[in-house]
Parts: C-alpha cells; sequence; structure tokens
C-alpha cells in the first residue's frame, strides 16, 4: 500500500466559492487517464481501482503545483482563479498522458515547449476547435506557474520562447458624436441611479407598498416609478371589477393587502419580499460607488467596512483599503460631493445589515443574508428598470469605468496622472483601457499645427475670399499651371496658396458655395471643350464644401443652409 502525500489545496477559512471539494483534490492526477473524467467521478473510479495503481513518478511534479498554488492563496490571490488553473493543468496533463511524457520536474520545460507548439499547431488549423486567443491563455497560465516553480526570472518568460503570441484587437474610434451620445447615456444613467437611490429610504422601504419614487422630470416615463417588491399586479384578475373576483381572490387581495402595509420585517413571512427592495439599492449605490472612485468591480465588491481607512483632504476623503491582487493598500478619492452619499448609504446598511461587514452586503433569495458576493455582479433588477421606464441604454460597470478613465484622458491628457487614478500603470492604462477619440485627436492636431504652423495667428488676415492668410502670397506645390498665381488680387490664386487657411465659420462655407456659383455662371459661357481654369476652381471649392460637409454634423448644416441660399437667389 503506498502512503500518498496530502494533494489538496488549501484554501482560507473565508473562502465560500469552491464548494465542490474535489475540484481541490490533485490526486486524480496521478492516475493514467484521471483527466479523461469529472473531478468528482473520477475520485469514485479510484476508489474502485478501475484506473489501476497511482505513478509514483508524479507525485514531486503534484506537489510543486500544490505548493505553487498554496502560495498563491497565502499571498492572497482570489480562490476564483483556482479552478482555472486546476482545469488548465489537466489539459497539459492529458497532452503528457498521451505522448508519454515524463514528470520529472527537469524535463517541465521541454514540456511545455512541446505542449505549446502543439497548441498553436491546433488553433492554427483551417477547421480548428481552439482560438487562437485560448491557446494563449492556456499556454500564458502554464508560463506563469511553471517559471515559478523553475525559479525563470518574469524577464525571460516560458511564453515568450513559444510560437504563441496574443492577438492585438484593433481599437475603434469614436466619432465626436457618439463620445456625446456615450457620455450622455452614462450621466443620464447616474442620475437615475441617484433618484432612485433618494426614493429607496429606510421608511419608504418599510413603508406602505407600492413604494413610489419620482425621478427629475424627463428622465423616466411619466417621472416615477413604482415598486411592488414582491407583489407585483400580473394577475389579469387584478384589473377585472371587484364584484366580478371568486372569494379566492378576494381573500387573495386581502393578504396582499395586508403585506402591502408598512411594517418592519424584511424577510419571511409578512415580508413582502422587501428584501428586493433594499438589494436594489445597494446595487444602485455600488455602481455609484464604481463611478466615483474608478475602481474594478471584482475589488470593490469584496471591500469591508472595518477594513477601510478615512483620511480627510480638501475636496472629500482619501480612502485606504487592501488590494488582494495588488498585495498591498490601494488609495482611491471620494468627491466631497459624494461624501454624504456614502455617509448615508453607510447608514442605511447599518440598520438592515447590523451583523455584516461588508460594504456592499446582499439578501439572497430566501431573505437571508449572503456569504456570496458573485450577487453584485449582476444588475438585473436595475437592467429591468431602465429597459422599461427609460430611452437610454443599460451602461454596465466596466463600460462605466472605461468611460470615467476616457473622460479624464480628454480632459486632463495627462497619462500619468488618470493612471494613478485608475490604480494602473500608464502601459495598462494605454493598452487595456484608451479608446481611440476623433475630439482628442482634433483637439492634438489643432495644438500641433498652432505650435508648429509657420504662420502665428496674431499674423493672419482675412484674404481676398474671406478665408485667412499672412498677406504674403505664395504658390503652393499642387497649382495648376492654367490658373492664376496667388497675388492678393485675384480671388482665385488663394485657392491655391500656400499660406491660405480655411476659416471654421458659416460665412465661410456661405462665401465659397457663393463664389463657386459665380464661377458655376462663368463656365456657362464658356464653350470650350477642353478643361478650364474656370473648372478647376469649381473642382477646387467643392472640394472643400464635401470636406465640411462629412466631418461634422454642423458644418454639415453650415453647407446645406449655404447651397439652399444659392438656389434661392439669396444674395
Amino acid at each position: 500500500m503506498i502512503n500518498l502525500p496530502n494533494l489538496i489545496i488549501s484554501l482560507p477559512n473565508t473562502a465560500h466559492s469552491l464548494t465542490n471539494s474535489s475540484q481541490l483534490d490533485l490526486r486524480r492526477f496521478l492516475y493514467i487517464g484521471g483527466t479523461k473524467y469529472r473531478s468528482d467521478q473520477v475520485l469514485e473510479k479510484i476508489k474502485i481501482g478501475h484506473l489501476g495503481e497511482p505513478q509514483v513518478n508524479r507525485i514531486e511534479f503534484l506537489l510543486a503545483i500544490k505548493e505553487e498554488l498554496d502560495s498563491r492563496l497565502i499571498l492572497g490571490q482570489s480562490t476564483n482563479s483556482i479552478p482555472h488553473y486546476i482545469a488548465t493543468i489537466s489539459h497539459f496533463i492529458r497532452f503528457m498522458d498521451e505522448n508519454n511524457l515524463s514528470f520529472n520536474l527537469n524535463c517541465l520545460e521541454e514540456n511545455f515547449y512541446e505542449y505549446s507548439e502543439f497548441l498553436f499547431l491546433q488553433s492554427h488549423l483551417k477547421n480548428a476547435n481552439i482560438k487562437k486567443s485560448t491557446a494563449y491563455t492556456k499556454a500564458c497560465t502554464l508560463s506563469y506557474l511553471f517559471g515559478s516553480i523553475l525559479n525563470i526570472p518574469d524577464t525571460i518568460r516560458l511564453i515568450n520562447r513559444t510560437r504563441l503570441r496574443v492577438n492585438a484587437t484593433s481599437k475603434k474610434a469614436l466619432n465626436k458624436t457618439a463620445e456625446k451620445q456615450n457620455l450622455e447615456a452614462t450621466f443620464k444613467q447616474g442620475n437615475f441611479l441617484v433618484d432612485l437611490v433618494a426614493g429607496l429610504s429606510i421608511n419608504s422601504i418599510l413603508g406602505s407598498l407600492p413604494l413610489t419614487i419620482k425621478f427629475r422630470p424627463g428622465l423616466v416615463k411619466n417621472d416615477q416609478i413604482q415598486l411592488y417588491a414582491g407583489l407585483s399586479p400580473s394577475a389579469k384578475w387584478y384589473l377585472a371589477p371587484k364584484q366580478e373576483w371568486t372569494k379566492s381572490q378576494k381573500t387573495h387581495y386581502q393578504t396582499i393587502q395586508k403585506l402591502r402595509a408598512p411594517t418592519h420585517i424584511i424577510s419571511g413571512k409578512g415580508s413582502a419580499k422587501r428584501w428586493i427592495l433594499v438589494n436594489t439599492r445597494v446595487q444602485a449605490e455600488f455602481l455609484i460607488f464604481l463611478a466615483q472612485t474608478g475602481m474594478n468591480l471584482t475589488q470593490a465588491k469584496d471591500l469591508k467596512r472595518g477594513y477601510l481607512k478615512y483620511k480627510p483632504t480638501g475636496d472629500g476623503w482619501q480612502v485606504r483599503c487592501y488590494k488582494n491582487r495588488k498585495g498591498g493598500e490601494v488609495t482611491f478619492n471620494i468627491y466631497k460631493s459624494y461624501k454624504p452619499f456614502l455617509t448615508n448609504y453607510i447608514s442605511f446598511i447599518t440598520y438592515f445589515f447590523p451583523n455584516s461587514d461588508l460594504l456592499f452586503p446582499l439578501f439572497t433569495k430566501t431573505g437571508n443574508v449572503s456569504d456570496n458576493l458573485n450577487g453584485l455582479k449582476a444588475f438585473t433588477n436595475l437592467q429591468t428598470l431602465i429597459y422599461e421606464h427609460t430611452d437610454f441604454h443599460w451602461t454596465s460597470p466596466s463600460e462605466i469605468r472605461n468611460t470615467r478613465i476616457n473622460w479624464l484622458l480628454r480632459r486632463s491628457n495627462d497619462t500619468d496622472l488618470v493612471a494613478s487614478m485608475a490604480q494602473h500603470t500608464s502601459e495598462t492604462l494605454l493598452q487595456k483601457y484608451e479608446r481611440p477619440s476623433q475630439q482628442r485627436a482634433m483637439v492634438e492636431v489643432t495644438k500641433f499645427w498652432m505650435k508648429n504652423d509657420p504662420i502665428k495667428k496674431e499674423q493672419l488676415e482675412i484674404s481676398i475670399i474671406t478665408g485667412q492668410c499672412n498677406g504674403k502670397p505664395e504658390s503652393s506645390d499642387d497649382i495648376p499651371k492654367i490658373v492664376s498665381k496667388p497675388n492678393c488680387i485675384n480671388p482665385s490664386g488663394c485657392l491655391w496658396c500656400s499660406h491660405y487657411r480655411d476659416v471654421d465659420s458659416q460665412d465661410y462655407i456661405w462665401s465659397l458655395a457663393s463664389f463657386r456659383h459665380l464661377k458655376i455662371i462663368e463656365a456657362s459661357f464658356n464653350l470650350a471643350t477642353e478643361e478650364t481654369a474656370t473648372d478647376l476652381i469649381i473642382e477646387r471649392i467643392s472640394k472643400k464644401m464635401i470636406w465640411f460637409q462629412n466631418s461634422t454634423l454642423i458644418h454639415k448644416q453650415w453647407v446645406d443652409e449655404a447651397e439652399h441660399r444659392v438656389s434661392e437667389g439669396y444674395s
């Protein structure tokens, strides 16, 4: 009888995410074929001897894996990552089984390269059953684990020695209109959440149902929403006259009326499931908190009231809390305007969750205080309210964080500052969060030309076709031979002057349109079959107007107005 070492991953006492203990037992990998079955099934097959004897030569390898995973948990890594690690290791061991590879630690690096090459080839098949990104993720996960086990420095990671590469997705730029709409939807959702939170006070939740919450004008349909908790009148007989109700329906109605009366019971019999309203308030507060602090959802949901350290500042609070992934304290700011909201919210959860130390606790569907924080990732109630009562779309926590970061980048144009506020490095910020912005690009291009344009702003003056120039005519490189050279006398010459500048105004667009109209009249008297200078001038002006028309909505309106004026004979 072989005495096997303990190969069960040790979870912290506070971990609740892995209820299936067989997931944590690495003993199944001691047996050939153990990766072909579910973790709970394989342990049963081991008991009945279906998988034969354990392979002793694998013990050293599996003990190294166990020690590495235990160390990561002790250092604060989330327990939610353990199933991912073990599933990836299981695929690697299956590959080793099928190819009769050695489990000796001295062969681990070479085996990793073979497995990575296998993933590369499989992901590049014509009808591949594994994505390139998935192949890279699997190899990258093993690279971190094996690199730590083999004491390989991060600068020469194992994954960098393979042909697997991460697929960089191109970021799509948003035009100015799309950026504005994105911000408007985010701001509207913020206003909606603030009004919702104000309506879900302690007294209103314990008061009569349905609870009517009033919103600022134009935010929701009819400017108010009614919340019934668990007593929504969905049955059709509610709409019928009371004299047509059956006896059981009348009894049911009386019971509901009693439940709608004010009470101090939140869950259980006589509560009308008022815990639903409490959860809605907590989730709304959670989204407001994320928008104000810029914290990551996974990081924020684990915060505890007792672990927050407050330091007053001129504009609000500086708050310190422990961040597991970073392995130390992380600092974020709560602004002055948000200070009373947070204070009011803490009083709210202290009333309904007196025995919980979580900053964002929730009730379960049975009305008990939940130990599972994953409920903060699902915002079904809030999404339903927004979908049914508003005309703007739902903005997820990740979109809120991304919008916040890009808004700060546009306002400050300081990558290091925004990265610090978002608790990221500048490289991570630019790679993962920054969206190409037409608005920022336009600002940067404008600043560039203001700095590098040989003609300074104070030197510009009005040209003879209401553009701008410095009064020093100079032909551009692309000037046709048959048009007039710039001379500050002939308006046509301005169009090919290297010192000529367009003007962003409606009057300038009207000037171009009327000048083109005059040239079209002039061209109508010319019976020549060859291209003339007038034809080139008309084409040049048309290109300018097309550019303005396609650039922004306001420019398009200017061009349309100018063309309407021409067609109506406006002078």
